[in-house]
């Protein structure tokens, strides 16, 4: 009979709730912690969650399907593949611009800008005006901000820390067009990285939180807050994993095998480069803090699919204590839908680790996959539990792709590739251009491809920037695994698609005066197994789908998309006025179904 009445106070809420108050106290807080269970989309979601998959590369969806399936128990579609198949995908997506790392990658998806005008043009660049290389996301002028005496035992988790934060984007992002358009919209990002987790929440964030490795815990910085809510102090006490794992493959080998749809993704998983192996020989990995220490099982747990199952954990526990998709901000009280949806999201930064580390085509990112997708459709199910079918959009995409391991490239093609050594590059530029034009130093920093002349030396030997530059031509075409070089002036008068790509991610005060190009199949570094940067076609490849609150079901478009055209077409979506700094073309009209599909 409790049953029976329990059932009918989620049904009926405004109804019967003082009825089953006499019944049991645990009815009202079950009624009155439920969102209203509408099979009818309403004119705004309640809650737009925006996932991006660092190092995802389009083609990844297809690859891994019918292992997805296959770890369904019910073989049912699942997660990303639910999301592919039943949302509405753009399968000729791009990055907006070049160089395709994360940090330009997550800043571009969360202000609909590309990088030209954002100006985080890097992971990192040459900070002219202090002659220095700088984080993206570093900021000196906060400091981490941790659960207080998590590791008494261990003095390393409580060394005071600089904090990281949005300061060196130049635009505002989705998250600020939000709060600027209606100050109650409550906006949570977080991720493993912190520039996963910085450039997404804005600046009237509600929380900005990722991993942090020395505590084993989710963080923030004096940016965002002084104090980590207590809701935050509690996960990270609870839940704060243990870090005595063994990572054991959900299939064996010989069963990822047959799970490949392609004859040459069977043989990859054969190729491990030799640079893939310095966490161990392979599976299963046993880490705990009496094998590899406490820190280093800290670390490691970042590597594997616990990492992100953590980050789902820690997102749905964000939903319920922030109130996200509810009206009401207070606890216990009645989630009925707001005004205007709040914003989540969320960036997997495992797949990038263990692709750089292990190869993309490895087992260990075919196992993190496999494990990702049944932790993405844990949060959709519980999120469409808490807040009703059809209330949530779902937007996923990533911040770059990703070049296959040189070894894998030759055995598919035959053709010579290689890693390119930038330490190497720098050394052999600097000495070319001693001997030509005198002592210097000539080249300040060689990252991600751009290479950053030193300004003092270029004035005192009276060298003209252009003049180096050309210097160097001949060099970078007798280099194995190079094409050419871009300078500024090529970059800046466009014209060519690759030279517009690079044009759309270059900032003069930030970028390098020159690009390297890379051969398609050739790594422009050789410390690790798997990279991206480049503008070639598998780093430039992302996927961007499109799922639940009134998206179209089962459509693939082909339409040319960019990644900055994931924010306006957001802010078209729910009705908000698109943000004055956004270059991205809205693609709402594409997705909408006015048929009003269900979710479920």
């Amino acid at each position: 009979m409790l049953i029976k009445y329990q059932q009918k106070c989620i049904s009926w809420q405004k109804t019967l709730i003082i009825f089953c108050s006499l019944i049991t106290s645990s009815c009202i807080l079950k009624a009155s912690s439920r969102g209203t269970q509408s099979n009818t989309p309403a004119a705004r979601p309640r809650l737009i969650v925006l996932i991006i998959i660092d190092q995802m590369r389009a083609d990844l969806l297809d690859r891994f399907s019918d292992a997805f399936r296959k770890n369904s128990e019910t073989n049912a579609r699942e997660g990303l593949d639910k999301f592919k198949t039943e949302g509405t995908s753009f399968v000729a997506a791009r990055t907006a611009s070049a160089p395709t790392v994360t940090a330009a990658g997550h800043a571009t998806v969360c202000s609909g800008a590309h990088a030209a005008k954002h100006g985080i043009v890097g992971n990192a660049y040459f900070d002219r005006s202090k002659r220095e290389t700088v984080e993206s996301a570093s900021d000196e002028t906060t400091t981490l901000v941790r659960t207080p005496g998590l590791l008494p035992s261990d003095p390393l988790s409580n060394v005071p820390s600089p904090g990281s934060s949005e300061r060196r984007i130049l635009v505002p992002n989705i998250a600020d067009s939000l709060f600027e358009w209606n100050h109650a919209s409550r906006i949570v990002s977080i991720s493993i990285k912190d520039r996963g987790a910085v450039f997404c929440g804005g600046s009237h964030s509600k929380g900005v939180y990722w991993y942090d490795y020395k505590s084993g815990s989710m963080v923030t910085s004096s940016r965002y807050t002084n104090s980590l809510p207590s809701w935050v102090n509690q996960f990270n006490t609870n839940r704060a994993p243990n870090f005595s794992y063994t990572w054991a493959p959900k299939f064996a080998p010989e069963i990822m095998k047959t799970l490949l749809k392609e004859e040459k993704y069977r043989q990859a998983l054969a190729i491990r480069s030799s640079l893939s192996s310095h966490f161990g020989g392979g599976f299963p990995y046993r880490y705990s803090s009496s094998e590899i220490g406490a820190l280093g099982a800290r670390k490691f747990f970042e590597f594997t699919p616990y990492a992100s199952e953590h980050l789902v954990n820690f997102a749905l526990e964000a939903q319920k204590r922030e109130r996200l998709g509810c009206a009401s901000r207070e606890a216990n009280r009645q989630c009925t839908a707001p005004e205007t949806p709040d914003l989540l999201t969320i960036s997997f930064s495992t797949p990038d680790l263990v692709g750089h580390s292990f190869g993309p085509e490895s087992l260990e990112l075919f196992d993190v996959y496999i494990n990702l997708n049944k932790s993405i459709e844990k949060l959709r199910k519980e999120l469409e539990s808490e807040l009703g079918g059809g209330s949530v959009l779902f937007v996923q995409s990533a911040d770059h792709g990703v070049q296959n391991m040189p070894e894998v490239t030759a055995s598919a093609s035959g053709k010579k590739v290689g890693r390119i050594s930038n330490t190497r590059l720098k050394t052999k530029f600097e000495q070319v251009l001693e001997k030509i034009f005198g002592p210097g130093p000539w080249i300040d920093e060689l990252i991600t491809n751009e290479i950053y002349l030193n300004e003092e030396t270029l004035k005192t030997r009276k060298v003209d920037r252009s003049l180096a530059i050309e210097t160097l031509k001949p060099q970078v075409l007798n280099e194995p695994g190079l094409r050419g070089i871009l300078t500024r002036e090529d970059i800046l008068k466009g014209g060519s698609k690759e030279s517009e790509f690079f044009k759309r991610g270059h900032h003069i005060a930030r970028s390098g005066d020159a690009v390297l190009l890379v051969e398609p199949g050739w790594l422009g570094e050789d410390s690790v197994a798997g990279n991206h940067g480049t503008s070639n076609d598998d780093d430039a490849r992302i996927p961007m789908v499109f799922y639940g609150w009134k998206i179209s079901r089962g459509q693939t478009l082909s339409n040319p998309v960019q990644a900055d055209d994931i924010g306006p077409t957001i802010l078209e979506l729910i009705g908000a006025p698109r943000g004055s700094q956004m270059t991205g073309i809205s693609r709402a009209a594409l997705l909408i179904n006015h048929a009003q599909p269900q979710s479920n």
